[in-house]
């Protein structure tokens, strides 16, 4: 029987994959779990438009976060943290704090795990540069430490 995969299923298959599985397997283990879906022509055709819809707006996200990495690419954000006469930081800056700045002074929401500090956390005032990536979209800043006292 040919059935369309809802879930992924150890030793099976895969979400959104078309199958062909044993009669009994499909109707006595897969279909009453809702781990998969019979294969007719109406869930076949339901199935391709999800996917496609799907497809659409990963792209379109992906399109949208190549425009947005495009305006900040190249860009200073500026920080103000303490610190000693030494220029060492009494707290380090992480990719959080970069967040912060890029939504305060962008006006633009990044997730901090797209955030790479490419030297690890910051723990010294003058520039340094951070790398960020959505998806595909790649983007390199300078981040300036000043001193606040």
């Amino acid at each position: 029987m040919k059935v369309i995969m809802l879930a992924d299923v150890k030793k099976v298959g895969q979400r959104g994959t078309l199958i062909t599985v044993a009669d009994g397997y499909a109707q006595n283990v897969l279909i009453p779990k809702k781990l998969a879906l019979p294969a007719t022509a109406e869930n076949v055709r339901s199935f391709e438009k999800r996917n496609q819809s799907a497809k659409d707006k990963v792209a379109m996200d992906a399109t949208l976060a190549k425009k947005a990495l495009a305006e900040i690419d190249g860009k200073v954000i500026e920080i103000q943290a303490k610190a000693n006469e030494k220029g060492t930081l009494f707290e380090s800056i992480h990719a959080k704090q970069v967040a912060q700045a890029i939504l305060k002074q962008f006006k633009m929401s990044v997730p901090e795990d797209s955030i790479l500090i490419v030297d690890g956390p910051i723990k010294k005032l003058g520039s340094h540069r951070v790398e960020v990536k959505i998806q595909s979209a790649f983007a390199e800043l300078t981040v300036s430490l000043t001193g606040v006292n």
